[in-house]
């Protein structure tokens, strides 16, 4: 089956596929950006992680190993740093810890993520709706999210088809 060209060239993990042993701060770097670098053609730096722990963005390592928490979050942060300021991005993640576990939050905003992503056929400019018509709060925030980063994608795709043009123009 060919791919859409619309569509995302991944999946993101869901929480049961993370490692479960613990990371360096290398390791960690590698695998987010492993699964970052491939959807926003950008990775995070080591500075970025460090200022994510000290800003308390992402939950501290213990002794300097890192978990799946911080994995988790350091992807979902990854994705979200472009269209959100970090306040923003702090404040949602406390949200979606105080609804639930954070297997539970970031498992919801992956499946969101991966359905929206992966819509067969379907322009990223057609956002499929939520499809539980009781959600929380905080799954229709996730599915804000996941929207504003599929657009945010898709807006940079048409700027960048756009640039030979106008450069010929000038």
């Amino acid at each position: 089956m060919s791919q859409d060209k619309d569509q995302l060239p991944v999946r993101l993990p869901l929480w049961e596929k993370l490692p479960t042993f613990s990371l360096h701060l290398d390791q960690l770097l590698t695998l987010t950006n492993q699964y970052l670098e491939p959807i926003i053609g950008d990775q995070l730096t080591k500075t970025m992680l460090h200022n994510y722990f000290k800003a308390k963005i992402l939950l501290p390592p213990v002794n300097k190993r890192y978990e799946r928490i911080q994995l988790a979050g350091a992807i979902v942060v990854g994705l979200l740093k472009n269209i959100f300021s970090l306040t923003e991005i702090q404040h949602g993640l406390a949200a979606i810890l105080e609804d639930g576990s954070p297997k539970y939050g970031y498992n919801n905003f992956v499946r969101l993520f991966n359905e929206q992503a992966a819509q067969a056929g379907a322009p990223l400019t057609k956002p499929r709706p939520l499809p539980i018509k009781s959600a929380k709060p905080v799954t229709v925030m996730q599915y804000d999210a996941v929207q504003s980063i599929l657009f945010w994608l898709s807006a940079r795709k048409r700027l960048a088809q756009l640039r030979p043009r106008h450069a010929h123009d000038s």
